[in-house]
């Protein structure tokens, strides 16, 4: 089965966000707890997030916060026990420590470890599966190929991303309230708002969202779907931190366009998918680091065809 995800921060997101085009969602924003009714650290609008979700028949992912401190423990414990209460369809952790409290609570719930546990190895995957790890997303810096050979000599699966900006950062402490003078007791939520760090000239650019950095162009990977499915790619991810309800609702209705007439050899229409993906893309689009590049550029389908 073909699934096609994203992330959504919170409940209010949630239900003005139209989902169609997804089959699973990564409910909550892995880097700021205190940002408000975020998931990862409020269980308040959790049971109604998955009753909205299931009746959408969706699947319903809960992220764990990635950068925790030992102050962090007891309310992320209770936060796990409520969800495994709730009966989530799995947890999404980035840190060893959160995988024994998994443990610690007997969690038969399923686990993926995500883009912040920096996964670049089997050898690795092969480690987290002894903590029930069931799914893996390899780190964003491994080029097509080695993600394909992660993928192809696991034992569980892997999630590939295919659009959105690139993590490439979290901290414990937000550069905006820094940069502004201001310590998190007074935060305003200014992260919110798009800040970009950009270097003279026009170099590159970066998005910074408080506690997270991303790359300033989009990865876009819709030109290479096809070949991706035909490697056996079954989970393809959007990554959708700080976007608009615009961007996840395009980006998906595009890519699942895509994902289904590729199966079933249908035509598809890469310019003007494309144009509108670019149209959506505060800085323009790249692949990432998949065809061993610097992260900068932008290969289209003619480099496989």
């Amino acid at each position: 089965m073909i699934e096609l995800s994203t992330n959504i921060s919170n409940y209010e997101q949630l239900i003005s966000t139209d989902l169609t085009a997804y089959d699973a969602i990564y409910l909550g924003d892995v880097t700021c707890p205190l940002y408000p009714n975020n998931f990862c650290s409020d269980t308040k609008d959790l049971e109604n997030a998955i009753t909205f979700l299931k009746n959408l028949n969706k699947k319903c992912y809960l992220r764990l916060y990635a950068v925790p401190e030992n102050k962090d423990m007891q309310w992320m414990r209770k936060l796990i026990q409520r969800a495994i209460e709730l009966k989530v369809d799995a947890f999404e952790a980035h840190n060893l420590g959160v995988l024994l409290i998994l443990k610690e609570f007997k969690n038969i719930i399923p686990i993926h470890f995500g883009v912040f546990g920096n996964i670049y190895t089997i050898e690795t995957i092969k480690v987290l599966q002894d903590y029930g790890v069931t799914r893996v997303q390899p780190s964003p810096e491994l080029s097509i190929e080695e993600s394909i050979f992660i993928k192809d000599e696991t034992p569980i699966s892997t999630v590939f991303a295919v659009h959105g900006k690139i993590p490439l950062v979290a901290s414990e402490t937000c550069f905006i309230m820094e940069q502004n003078g201001n310590d998190e007791s007074n935060c305003g939520f200014a992260c919110s708002k798009d800040h970009w760090l950009t270097r003279q000239q026009g170099e590159w650019s970066m998005k910074d969202t408080g506690r997270m950095t991303l790359s300033g162009k989009d990865l876009c990977m819709v030109e290479h779907i096809e070949e991706l499915l035909s490697k056996g790619v079954k989970n393809f991810y959007i990554q959708s931190h700080g976007e608009s309800n615009e961007f996840i609702e395009t980006t998906g209705k595009i890519y699942k366009d895509v994902i289904n007439k590729s199966l079933n050899n249908e035509k598809i229409s890469y310019e003007t998918n494309v144009e509108t993906l670019s149209s959506l893309a505060h800085e323009g689009l790249c692949n990432g680091y998949y065809f061993g590049s610097t992260g900068q550029q932008y290969h289209g389908r003619k480099l496989n065809d």
